[in-house]
């Protein structure tokens, strides 16, 4: 059974959580870059997937994380639902439906970004998946 965590420990669930979104982005781009092509970036490259990663990433995961994501937790919460499975199937649906908005912003004329939905989908569950761990992480000691 799931009891509600800690103030501390829900924030910082909160703060670590949506930065899993573009961590597993990455790794993930340079495996597919890897098995598709046969070799790894080189350091800038890695540097410039990085840093692109983050400065889109990042911001896009935590206004996701706190307009949808910290409603369905209190949702959750308040009608006793916090579970692993919850938290996933939330994610995954946060995570579809911030790249669907995105996609006529990721668009352009210049160059455009492809961002399916289910990568997003799949990046969402990522982020549920460290928010669960740090929300029922043991302290050291066994408690």
């Amino acid at each position: 059974m799931f009891s509600s965590p800690s103030t501390k420990r829900l924030l910082l669930a909160f703060l670590v959580a949506p930065l899993a979104a573009p961590v597993a982005y990455v790794v993930g781009a340079m495996a597919v870059e890897y098995v598709t092509r046969g070799y790894t970036l080189k350091a800038l490259s890695a540097l410039d997937l990085v840093i692109g990663t983050f400065t889109l990433g990042a911001p896009c995961a935590y206004v996701a994380a706190l307009v949808l994501g910290a409603p369905t937790y209190v949702v959750l919460l308040r009608t006793g639902r916090v579970t692993r499975w919850t938290l996933w199937l939330a994610g995954a649906a946060i995570g579809a439906a911030g790249a669907l908005a995105l996609a006529p912003y990721l668009r352009g004329d210049l160059f455009s970004i492809r961002f399916p939905w289910w990568i997003a989908a799949l990046l969402g569950l990522v982020s549920a998946e460290v928010f669960w761990q740090v929300l029922t992480a043991r302290r050291p000691g066994g408690s």
